[in-house]
């Protein structure tokens, strides 16, 4: 059976829809939290999925346990293993690979739509999807692309959402694999964002036809990660 290691950030940020669409593939995500003190495996199996998290990765002195996974994915891309960064994972896959991190001009949380690049359309992870549609986003932090890079898609806001280092490395900075209860969970550990509670983000982008945009989500989260299971 194949195994994926799978660094996770905090307790709610979870793989979502990723776990069940990897156990279907007969894949084995093995989650792992550096942030509790688990020490990252010597071996990372025949993949790496890195998750989201409210970290920035130019907190890294701050968070010594950063420094270690962005070590493992750097040996990913020496090794041509396959790696798939969602958000703050996008981020650090960005870093390993020379990019900057930074700031964003403001939030994007809520479902937006993001537009697939031309080589995005022809990307065999993304083949077949609409050119534009719309995807979860909970993000503050964007980065620069690295040079080796090629961008996938991105959004009116922030023009790097999705891209490919190397042949089979992947960011995702908006999240394909949340669930309608990971969105609903969200909003409540990270309460304090939203307008109702002083916060600059309104919930009506989140809120709004949830259930629907999640069953789309779904869908199109099977058809990637399907796709990413096969790079395995």
């Amino acid at each position: 059976m194949l195994h994926v290691t799978c660094f996770q950030h905090i307790d709610c940020e979870g793989p979502g829809s990723l776990l069940d669409i990897l156990k279907s593939k007969e894949v084995r995500l093995g989650i792992v939290k550096p942030f509790q003190g688990e020490p990252i495996p010597a071996h990372l199996g025949d993949g790496l999925v890195v998750l989201g998290g409210p970290q920035g990765v130019y907190e890294e002195k701050q968070f010594p346990w950063m420094t270690e996974e962005l070590n493992a994915v750097r040996k990913c891309l020496d090794a041509s293993l396959p790696v798939l960064g969602v958000c703050l994972g996008s981020q650090m896959l960005a870093h390993a690979a020379g990019g900057r991190v930074y700031k964003g001009p403001s939030p994007e949380v809520g479902w937006y739509p993001i537009t697939l690049t031309e080589e995005g359309r022809l990307d065999n992870l993304l083949l077949g999807l609409p050119r534009e549609f719309n995807a979860f986003h909970w993000h503050g932090d964007t980065f620069t692309l690295p040079a080796q890079a090629s961008l996938l898609a991105g959004s009116a806001a922030y023009p790097h959402q999705i891209f490919k280092v190397g042949t089979n490395a992947y960011g995702f900075q908006c999240h394909l694999e949340v669930t309608e209860e990971m969105v609903k969970t969200w909003m409540a550990v990270y309460s304090k964002e939203l307008a109702p509670q002083g916060g600059p983000i309104p919930p009506g982008p989140i809120e709004g036809r949830l259930a629907e945009n999640a069953r789309a989500l779904r869908a199109l989260a099977g058809q990637v990660f399907t796709r990413f299971a096969a790079l395995l």
